[in-house]
């Protein structure tokens, strides 16, 4: 008796593609990065602004007393997210389309300006 593999490997390309990429109906919701940003001399939680931008679109916030913030970023889209405080180097990062932000770290200790 022959069986036929082309349905069991059409289920393991879906459920791999799934896997990589999201489920195409929940990329067209946001998904929310977040993560905290701390000082790289003292190791303290660090008052800094963090932006999200994309095609011309930015979304800015502060983080809290404890260096945490949030914002929500769509999915399938590219754009950077940038880190900056008074007295410090600014970081930016690119974000591709199947980037998680915590891949990236989620933490993001900023360098005081010599």
């Amino acid at each position: 008796m022959r069986i036929n593999r082309w349905p069991i490997f059409l289920l393991v390309a879906l459920v791999l593609t799934v896997a990589a990429y999201g489920f195409p109906a929940v990329n067209a919701q946001s998904r929310t990065f977040y993560g905290k940003v701390y000082s790289a001399s003292t190791g303290l939680p660090l008052a800094a602004t963090v932006q999200t931008a994309r095609c011309g679109d930015a979304q800015t916030t502060s983080t809290g007393p404890d260096g945490s913030w949030q914002l929500p970023y769509p999915y399938g889209t590219f754009g950077t997210i940038t880190f900056s405080a008074p007295g410090y180097v600014t970081q930016t990062f690119q974000i591709g389309i199947t980037v998680q932000w915590y891949d990236a770290g989620g933490v993001v200790s900023l360098q005081p300006l010599s």
